[in-house]
């Protein structure tokens, strides 16, 4: 253990004098300087000194009788012989500040003065207790006060007492002389002339039935072997240990000699039946039978609620806390006392139960090696002052034994050199200083010399870091927990240290709730939180076990790698040096029984093993290792799942933190230059999210995702894909590969998308489609992809469709004809000419649908559509006749394209139709009718073409049909007279020829029969010209004369104005 402890002198000899001094008091700071001396103080020697600092009064118990002192004159105040009568032994006292309640106000009174009734003067309750003989005589002040003493028979004299309280009132234990004990059940504190006080039994203090001390029967044979210790052999004797170096060394006993804890036979051959007998509780008197009280921790009065608003306020409050882990060893309201008998202390509640024991508590006593001279608790350690033993040499010395209250574990043994006489005990301060009284034998020729020496406590500070740099950080804070001041005192720096450690070390101990509870308390960095969790968690951020403690501001690794060495060192063969030690002082008996039982071993393993048994050992390792890695794999999956939970909390905050950031330095999640090293992520600080960073808060936000992913992966596949279809920080690089394992495709393939990296998805999705045998399978998935880039990523559809139309042409161009919104912003003219390099067809496809369903009207895509078009003609493909119908449809229906060039690529001899449909784009209507009529002979369509000039060009209205008309009748000279299609034109077509022209154009014998049609619908025509021209006349005849009447009647009205009307 440690070395908190350190005596150096306080007065020297010569300033303390040659007369013997008895007993000593600390009233004020300790000086080195002697103030003052008082050589007729008492005609007897003080057996016991003591202050009560309300009455500023000292009390001192000499030669039986107790008196009271002024300070700082020491003149008398009062004696208590009367009723001591020169037989009190010891006395101790008490004193307790009690707020009274407010006396109740009359009816009229609260009406005069509304509001609360005002608080009561604290009071201070005095109480002093002396032990006479086989009496105990209680004295009382109130304020300075005297109150009527009481007193209780005792059937025992008492050899020590304390104070204490519990649930069921205020208590005073006592150890009698047979070594039973007794509890005094006190009148409950009340004011002076108070009405409500006890009445009946509860006025008078009552001793209940006595009690044996519940020693465990370990503990009383260790105590026996330690009472015995010179008889077992020859060797050292320890000085002070606590029960488990006993119990190790009596188990080694046990071992040599055969026996067990459950027979005495080999314990009776080394310390003898009456040994134990001494140990009978309520047998023969004993010397030592001393209760020490245990202070009550100031520390616990500061404690606070567990939320993290109170955390924020009291630094030290994580060290209470039930959300911490803690589980208090005793209740709040029930004290604590030290059961001191020769060499055996013993923690008991004042109710008289034992202390529960706790996580750290090593032994449920204190085993001394022979009776303890005086006892002292000063949380967190037990001081012991330890004579030399009776049998020893004279180079013996006493020793200050130091144990810890909590665990009453060992920690540091100081030898007084000297004989000492007196450990101080008595002092009117919180934390009194320990104070030594050594006194040299005298000599022939020196007289013998008193020196004074205090024991000096090291910063708690400096305990800290000793305790730590051995790894030992739970001891350091749970002795700071049960300090006088429960870690109040210490900065809160340091505090926050221990607190992080305490953290880790509940995370070690598999407390996994409790241990993310508080790095979330503690605003611990996530990379930290994450590195404790093994390789597949962690990733990147995983660390060594040896390195955990340094990320978390505990000892560097190769000071925890030197700790381990020094471990190993100290054990060889499996057994502790210590036991070893032990093992070589026992007696000859002892080592003559091991040998024996030696020599059996070595017998029994020259016997040849049974193969059925070497099968049935093999089976039950076998069961055991499965059990054992199924226990493990229990908790790694209770560690991951408390670690999503933390997880889980981390993403909302860091998510509020980002949206708190103006959106100019708000980071987003899909930038590469986010990642970090795992140093660097490491280094991130421990505070609130909204405090770091914007690049910090990145760095967090990557940590806490990757890590969520791959938990979720570890523990609970199924929450991955939502994982990955929403935003999120996770690194790519380290999870792809876990998924590609895992065999997550389709996850992958959303975190890529999420992640902009499409170039990843796709390669993925063409690795994926090698395993597919369905043509759909195959291609389909990357053309869904495909289909919802974009134009933002144009080059990468381009390049990856390439493999898709060689698989599938259908399926590679519904990548750019789908009806999405994103197929659409495709740039079209270069969609145009990259798939114009696939091939014709496909991008004839392509433009037939942006034009027809995209209403696309740019001339470069129309004249594109038709130059394909003519080339499938020229080639005579297969769907060459299908081609021609789409050119002359294109012709028809688009007036985006430049006729003359198209012209000029048309075939002179071919393609008469198109080349109608041209000339006529270009104006040149009789040139188009020629072709209807003299090379395609196709009348119909030469007449069709004339409605549709006539409907759309109204300059044409006039002359298109004479056009057709004179075709008829004056064809060239290679072409006959098609009189039958000129009578059929004018026969249909009437209203819309000029009857001359067609006079003009007829020949000159006609039959009157052949264009009677024509001459009826001409005749009717002119007729009802001649009709609405009359009608339109009369008309206007009545409008003109509607007008001139209006006129008239006008100018009928007359009016006369005079200058009245001015």
């Amino acid at each position: 253990m440690h070395s908190p402890f350190a005596v150096s002198e306080l007065i020297p000899p010569a300033a303390l004098g040659k007369d013997a001094i008895t007993a000593i008091v600390l009233h004020s700071p300790p000086a080195a300087t002697l103030v003052s001396r008082q050589d007729a103080f008492s005609k007897k020697p003080i057996e016991q000194l003591g202050v009560i600092k309300e009455l500023n009064a000292l009390l001192c118990l000499s030669g039986g009788d107790l008196t009271l002192h002024a300070l700082p004159t020491f003149a008398l105040l009062s004696s208590f012989a009367a009723q001591t009568r020169a037989a009190a032994s010891l006395f101790v006292i008490s004193t307790v500040i009690r707020y009274p309640p407010p006396p109740p106000r009359r009816a009229n009174s609260s009406a005069r003065h509304p509001g609360p009734a005002p608080a009561a003067a604290p009071e201070i309750h005095t109480s002093l207790a002396v032990a006479c003989r086989r009496k105990l005589l209680l004295f009382n002040w109130i304020d300075g006060t005297w109150v009527t003493p009481k007193e209780v028979g005792l059937p025992h004299q008492i050899r020590g007492m304390a104070y204490g309280e519990s649930a069921q009132g205020r208590r005073l234990i006592a150890g009698f002389s047979t070594g039973e004990y007794g509890i005094v059940s006190l009148p409950p504190l009340v004011s002076n002339g108070s009405a409500k006080a006890p009445t009946g039994a509860d006025a008078v203090p009552t001793l209940g039935d006595l009690f044996s001390p519940p020693i465990p029967p370990a503990v009383a044979t260790a105590a026996a072997i330690a009472a015995a210790g010179p008889s077992l052999g020859p060797g050292p004797t320890p000085t002070g240990s606590s029960l488990s170096s006993y119990g190790e060394r009596f188990g080694g006993l046990a071992k040599a000699t055969g026996t067990s804890l459950g027979g005495l036979g080999g314990l009776a051959k080394a310390t003898g039946l009456g040994a134990l007998a001494n140990l009978s509780l309520g047998g023969s008197k004993v010397e030592k039978n001393g209760v020490v009280p245990v202070p009550r921790l100031s520390g616990r009065g500061k404690k606070v609620a567990g939320g993290a608003k109170d955390r924020a306020v009291d630094p030290a409050s994580w060290l209470w806390g039930k959300e911490w882990g803690w589980t208090e060893d005793r209740k709040e309201d029930e004290d604590e006392v030290l059961l001191v008998r020769e060499n055996i202390a013993l923690p008991l509640l004042v109710s008289g139960q034992p202390r529960p024991t706790t996580a750290s508590t090593t032994s449920q006593a204190v085993v001394y090696p022979f009776a303890a001279d005086e006892t002292l608790v000063l949380p967190p350690y037990v001081f012991t002052l330890l004579p030399s033993p009776p049998s020893s040499s004279s180079s013996s010395t006493p020793t200050l034994s130091i144990h810890a209250i909590e665990s009453l574990a060992p920690i540091q043994a100081l030898s007084t050199q000297l004989q000492a006489r007196l450990l101080t005990v008595a002092s009117s301060s919180a934390q009194p200083p320990l104070v030594l009284l050594t006194t040299t034998p005298p000599t022939p020729t020196t007289p013998s010399e008193q020196t004074l020496w205090i024991v000096t406590m090291r910063s708690w500070e400096s305990q800290i870091e000793e305790l730590g740099q051995r790894g030992q950080w739970d001891t350091a804070i749970r002795l700071v927990r049960r300090s006088s001041s429960g870690g109040a005192e210490l900065p809160p720096r340091l505090l926050r240290r221990l607190a992080t450690l305490y953290s880790l070390s509940l995370f070690s101990a598999a407390r996994f709730d409790l241990a993310i509870d508080a790095f979330i308390a503690l605003d611990i960095s996530p990379a930290k939180v994450v590195a404790l969790y093994a390789e597949p968690i962690s990733g990147k951020l995983f660390v060594e076990p040896e390195a955990k403690e340094e990320i978390f501001g505990g000892r560097t690794r190769d000071k925890v790698r030197e700790e381990l060495e020094k471990e190993k060192e100290d054990l060889v063969g499996g057994s502790p040096k210590k036991v070893r030690a032990v093992v070589e002082e026992d007696a000859a008996e002892t080592k003559a029984n091991k040998l024996k039982a030696n020599k059996s071993w070595r017998r029994d393993s020259s016997v040849r093993i049974d193969d059925d048994a070497t099968e049935g050992a093999a089976e039950k390792a076998a069961l055991a290792l499965q059990r054992l890695a199924k226990a493990d794999s229990a908790t790694f999956a209770r560690s991951v799942d408390v670690l999503i939970r933390y997880l889980t909390d981390r993403r909302q905050r860091y998510a509020q933190a980002l949206a708190a950031l103006v959106p100019s330095v708000r980071p987003v999640p899909n930038k590469a230059h986010w990642g970090a090293s795992a140093a660097e992520l490491l280094e991130l600080p421990d505070a609130p999210l909204t405090e770091l960073r914007p690049e910090q808060l990145a760095h967090v936000a990557q940590v806490v995702d990757t890590a969520l992913f791959r938990s979720y992966l570890a523990t609970k596949p199924v929450m991955v894909g939502p994982l990955c279809r929403i935003e999120n920080w996770c690194e790519v690089g380290e999870v792809e590969e876990l998924l590609l394992k895992a065999k997550k495709y389709r996850e992958l393939l959303d975190l890529y998308n999420g992640k902009q990296m499409h170039e990843k998805a796709v390669k993925l999705l063409k690795q994926m489609s090698e395993d597919e045998d369905d043509p759909e399978e195959k291609v389909g998935p990357t053309v869904r992809y495909l289909q919802k880039l974009g134009s933002e990523h144009v080059d990468l559809i381009f390049e990856s469709s390439r493999w898709i139309f060689d698989a599938d042409r259908f399926a590679g161009l519904d990548i750019f004809v789908a009806d999405l919104e994103e197929v659409e912003s495709l740039p079209r003219y270069a969609t145009m000419t990259h798939l114009d390099r696939i091939g014709p067809d496909v991008c004839s496809k392509y433009l037939e649908h942006i034009i027809h369903h995209l209403e696309e009207d740019a001339p470069e895509f129309h004249e594109k559509l038709i130059e394909l078009y003519l080339d499938s003609i020229h080639k005579k493909a297969a769907d060459s006749d299908e081609s021609y119908q789409k050119l002359l449809d294109l012709l028809e229906s688009s007036t985006s394209y430049r006729a003359d060039r198209i012209l000029g690529r048309l075939p002179s001899e071919d393609m008469y139709q198109v080349r109608a449909i041209l000339l006529g784009r270009l104006g040149r209507h009789e040139g188009a009718l020629q072709l209807y009529v003299y090379q395609l002979e196709d009348h119909a369509t030469a007449e069709e073409y004339c409605k549709r000039v006539y409907e759309s060009d109204p300059s044409m209205r006039s002359t298109i049909f004479h056009l057709l008309l004179r075709i008829y009748l004056r064809p060239r000279a290679s072409h006959p007279l098609l009189f039958g299609p000129a009578l059929a034109l004018i026969s249909a077509h009437a209203s819309s020829i000029d009857a001359i022209e067609v006079f003009d154009l007829l020949p000159p014998l006609v039959a009157l029969s052949d264009i009677k049609v024509f001459l009826e619908k001409t005749l009717r025509k002119s007729g009802e010209r001649a009709r609405e021209a009359e009608i339109v006349k009369g008309i206007g005849r009545s409008w003109v004369e509607s007008e001139e009447r209006e006129i008239v009647g006008l100018e009928e009205r007359r009016v006369k104005i005079t200058e009245s009307r001015l």
